[in-house]
């Protein structure tokens, strides 16, 4: 929902204080005590938004707080403008990677690391737009003794030379009759796409929640470390969001808008990306990483529910969500195909697939993934023992393709072999008016010494006459 009059200049006044209003005392509290929140921030070369990031935070009204920052190894000064921070404000505290790790192990190694009896997770370059949201959210976790709780957002842009906001929005859920209702299994797992009819009730992003540390385990758990301890920078916030909705007891939505997502750090967490030893890679390894991430993401969850029957819808919906169209050309181009097709079978070959679940990963493998010719044919070799289907035009195209590729080869043969039977011919012409040049000169000296012979006949005759 787009923000316009007081709500909006409500959001714009509470983010300029932040921004230029004055330091806040920082509590003496005991460092040593257990904060009641513990607040989570990865950081890759966020030297210039921490400063923002820490002020929003010191600016809320619940002071029991821990700031646990994540360095995934930076290569600017984030470090040294976190220590320099540290110094002002002891609720803060660092965790340096010895080498680029992730986000998806930034987030959940950090939250296992907290202190707090809560944990919540805000990016470098957001802020919080309420100074009240961690008190509201705090005590109504402890007073329905919550699991999980979500609240409300903001977004928009901030244009730096102009110095103004541009296109708030407020992304809620907009059924009101949900907040302040408390939920527990299974409905919150039907929420997180396992039913067409209810509506989704957990956001699938991380900042806007607050997790119990025990949830926190239990999520780090059943997604497992040998999975999280990966190299991840994308879609870190689906399975998390969805090991939480399998994991937690009880669930609330609560009002009010929290934080203001509003920076875009070129060089930031999803944007400097790295392979497994840490190397930096450049774009379009971006893109494939990208899409790789995502669909480890997708393959985990196939994982996670490959023994739950009614998770026909949620995994359709995964597959569905391949679909976009501005993937495609990074799917032309990388093994990625092989792995979206992968899914398809998996989904086909599924014991608790429905024939609607077989049909449907078996249309989208042929419209979505057979897009083109070579690959339409590489979809019939691997389904090949899976699927029997009539050939339809695509077949049709690929046949005769093979047909016109068949000629042409043909073709191509019968020139190679005119052309070097031409040489062949050129070759032996050659040959034979070497072969008549000796003949000629083999001649003529025989005509020569024919010559010779006669005269020395004639001169013996004469030499018989003088007798």
């Amino acid at each position: 929902m787009k923000l316009q009059g007081q709500m909006e200049q409500t959001v714009i006044n509470a983010v300029n204080i932040i921004l230029s209003g004055p330091k806040v005392d920082i509590p003496q509290i005991d460092i040593n005590s257990k904060p009641k929140i513990s607040i989570v921030i990865p950081v890759y070369n966020e030297a210039k938004y921490l400063k923002n990031v820490i002020k929003s935070i010191q600016y809320q009204t619940l002071k029991e707080l821990e700031i646990l920052i994540v360095d995934d190894k930076s290569t600017d000064k984030s470090v040294k403008k976190v220590l320099s921070l540290k110094k002002e404000d002891p609720r803060i505290r660092l965790i340096q990677n010895k080498k680029n790790r992730g986000i998806l192990y930034n987030r959940i190694y950090g939250g296992l690391q907290a202190r707090g009896e809560y944990v919540t997770f805000i990016d470098a370059d957001d802020l919080y737009a309420n100074p009240q949201i961690l008190e509201l959210a705090y005590k109504a976790c402890i007073k329905n003794n919550l699991d999980i709780l979500e609240f409300d957002y903001f977004g928009g842009r901030y244009d730096q030379k102009k110095k103004e906001f541009i296109d708030i929005f407020l992304f809620s859920n907009q059924d009101k009759n949900l907040y302040d209702k408390v939920f527990y299994q299974p409905d919150i797992k039907e929420s997180f796409f396992y039913s067409n009819t209810r509506q989704d009730i957990i956001a699938g992003i991380v900042y806007n929640k607050l997790y119990s540390h025990k949830e926190i385990e239990k999520m780090a758990d059943y997604i497992g470390e040998e999975f999280w301890n990966q190299h991840f920078i994308y879609m870190e916030d689906f399975i998390m969001c969805f090991a939480v909705a399998r994991t937690a007891e009880s669930f609330m939505l609560l009002g009010y808008g929290g934080v203001y997502h509003w920076y875009e750090n070129p060089e930031g967490m999803t944007k400097g990306v790295f392979d497994m030893d840490g190397n930096q890679l450049k774009y379009p390894d971006n893109s494939n990483k990208k899409l790789g991430d995502y669909l480890s993401m997708w393959e985990r969850a196939f994982d996670l529910t490959e023994n739950e029957p009614d998770s026909e819808y949620f995994r359709l919906k995964l597959i569905f969500l391949l679909k976009d169209p501005d993937n495609r050309h990074v799917f032309a181009r990388t093994y990625q195909y092989e792995r979206i097709l992968h899914l398809c079978r998996r989904m086909y070959n599924w014991k608790y697939a429905s024939d609607y679940g077989k049909n449907f990963a078996k249309e989208f493998a042929i419209e979505t993934i057979g897009f083109e010719v070579p690959m339409k044919k590489k979809y019939n070799e691997f389904f090949e023992n899976e699927f029997n289907f009539d050939l339809d035009d695509d077949d049709d195209i690929i046949v005769n393709t093979e047909k016109k590729k068949s000629k042409k080869n043909k073709k191509e043969k019968k020139n190679k072999k005119n052309e070097k039977n031409e040489e062949n011919e050129i070759k032996y012409e050659k040959k034979d008016k070497v072969e008549e040049k000796k003949e000629s000169r083999k001649n003529k000296k025989k005509e020569e010494n024919k010559i010779n012979d006669i005269e020395q006949i004639d001169g013996y005759i004469e030499g018989l006459d003088d007798l």
